[in-house]
């Protein structure tokens, strides 16, 4: 899972059903009525000079694409300055973006056909050698690429043809192809970025790519600034909005107000303690869908108070899943048995493996008295169980604590340390910075619509494999679903190891919640399936009624 969260993962995510229909069950609960779920909001119709856009999230220290890494404001804002050989459509597909096709002569080899015509925000023509070049920093960059974890199959990458960008892998690779829709397969322009060095993606350094908007102002610690591409090469995604101002408000009460008094056009994740004033504003709407978010404990080593098996079961077990849902979420999600969300098991065959598989693993159920038996079995921990939370995120906050007064009541003691997201971001990339701890909360989703996708990300020897997982049942199937072509086969094997991986605790679903945006009365134009605003240009949509 991408380390943002189980590893933290993520990427657009399969729409249940088609755009306007009603996706998937309703919530259960006193709070159902409360919740039309609608995978998009209603098209936009005309232009608008300026969108107001709230972000919930701490201003990004880089819009460099290969260190956006944390479903916050960085990967909200690069969705519309770059874009990659891929574009991950609203729906769930994997359409073309910057590539117009592949071929692949070969089990080990991938040759991109490369989109002519297309220019830089600063005029200048995108070619295959800054395609080569984008690809080759997720190799080669120092500080390395938050994105390099899957390039790690990757032999070479090299611009074979003005039109033609050729990749080699030292063995067959099933994913790579997927991931040129996420940041992993950004393009920007070599020139401008040898040139700002590391300065680029900063305030003073700017971003060059290729997407429907550019960056135009960077007021530090306030604002930013995005304003139309006029030579976007896709006219279907013209942007509606001649520009973006994008303010920073991790404060939910001021969020709120701002989206109240229209200070502020609209927002992403709008907070859950505020749907229900903003539910009833006279002056927006908020639109709710299924996500593919999933709030999880991601264990952060096993030398600790996890240790023993027992121990992460009682834990896993004594957590009260529909507490949180109803007193966390006011109903706006539901329980979770697995870090891998419905809305990316796919559809035919290969959703039948799933569902079939995870029906078999532990149900997202309260159970006291079976966790305090666990407890006396192991012996109470000598140290408190650690847990560190980004203070930026209330629900997974909320959440911690609800799980704090469960372990209470089987006799474990944990403790919560809260950080701002900036600083929690770290845990996923610093061994140092993970000392002390036991695990992290935080949530996960898929970056691609594939479960292989979340659970390869921490296999045995990947840098996000923090607690150095390698049991056979989890590594042999994992390994072999990374090389296997036929999607039914690789689903039975991908199965197989995330089974094997919550057998034995190696994390702790909690809950998977609902995708969330409100519009004011003056815009529309937004998809709302989870996901949408970090891998696809949402922004390019956006206009008045």
């Amino acid at each position: 899972m991408r380390t943002r969260d189980l590893v933290a993962a993520g990427t657009l995510a399969v729409s249940l059903l088609a755009a306007g229909c009603s996706a998937g069950p309703k919530p259960q609960g006193a709070e159902a009525s409360r919740y039309e779920l609608t995978s998009t909001t209603p098209p936009a119709t005309g232009e608008v000079d300026t969108v107001k856009w709230g972000i919930a999230e701490s201003e990004p220290e880089s819009l460099d694409w290969i260190y956006d890494w944390d479903y916050g404001a960085g990967n909200q804002l690069a969705s519309n300055l770059c874009e990659g050989l891929r574009r991950q459509n609203p729906d769930g597909s994997l359409g073309w973006a910057l590539a117009t096709g592949v071929r692949t002569p070969d089990p080990t080899t991938l040759v991109y056909t490369i989109r002519q015509g297309v220019k830089f925000t600063d005029g200048k023509p995108m070619t295959a050698k800054d395609v080569a070049f984008s690809l080759n920093r997720n190799v080669t960059a120092s500080p390395a690429s938050y994105w390099g974890l899957w390039y790690e199959n990757v032999q070479s990458i090299e611009a074979t043809s003005p039109t033609e960008v050729t990749v080699r892998f030292k063995s067959p690779d099933s994913l790579f192809d997927s991931v040129m829709g996420t940041p992993a397969g950004y393009v920007g322009e070599q020139e401008y970025i040898e040139a700002k060095g590391k300065a680029y993606g900063t305030p003073g350094g700017g971003v060059m790519c290729t997407g429907p908007f550019s960056l135009d102002q960077w007021e530090q610690g306030r604002s930013l600034v995005l304003k139309r591409n006029q030579d976007y090469w896709d006219t279907q995604l013209k942007p509606k909005a001649k520009s973006f101002q994008f303010s920073f408000v991790p404060d939910s009460t001021a969020m709120t107000s701002a989206l109240q008094t229209g200070e502020l056009d609209g927002a992403w994740s709008v907070s859950i303690s505020s749907l229900k004033s903003l539910q009833s504003s006279k002056t927006g709407k908020v639109y709710v869908n299924e996500g593919t978010e999933v709030a999880v404990i991601q264990i952060a080593t096993l030398d600790g108070a996890l240790k023993d098996p027992r121990i992460r079961k009682a834990l896993r077990t004594a957590i009260d899943y529909d507490g949180i849902v109803r007193g966390v979420l006011g109903d706006a999600g539901r329980p979770a048995t697995t870090t891998t969300p419905e809305s990316v098991w796919g559809k035919g065959d290969v959703r039948a493996v799933y569902e079939r598989e995870f029906a078999k693993l532990a149900p997202a159920k309260q159970d006291l008295e079976q966790a305090k038996k666990l407890v006396t079995e192991a012996g109470t921990p000598a140290q408190p169980i650690v847990l560190a939370v980004s203070a930026d995120f209330p629900e997974l906050v909320n959440a911690a604590t609800s799980v704090q007064a469960s372990a209470v009541q089987i006799g474990l003691k944990v403790e919560i340390k809260k950080m701002p997201q900036n600083t929690f971001v770290n845990l996923f990339f610093d061994e140092k910075a993970r000392a002390g701890l036991d695990g992290m909360i935080n949530n996960v989703t898929a970056d691609v619509p594939d479960p292989l996708e979340l659970v390869i990300q921490v296999r045995p020897g990947s840098p996000y494999n923090y607690a150095k997982i390698d049991t056979p049942a989890f590594a042999e199937p994992l390994a072999l679903a990374a090389t296997t072509a036929d999607p039914v086969k690789r689903a039975d094997l991908t199965a197989q190891a995330i089974t094997a991986f919550a057998d034995n605790v190696y994390s702790f679903p909690i809950y998977a919640v609902y995708s969330r945006v409100f519009l004011n009365n003056r815009i529309t134009g937004v998809p709302v399936e989870s996901l949408v605003q970090w891998y696809y240009p949402w922004a390019a949509t956006v206009g008045s009624k």
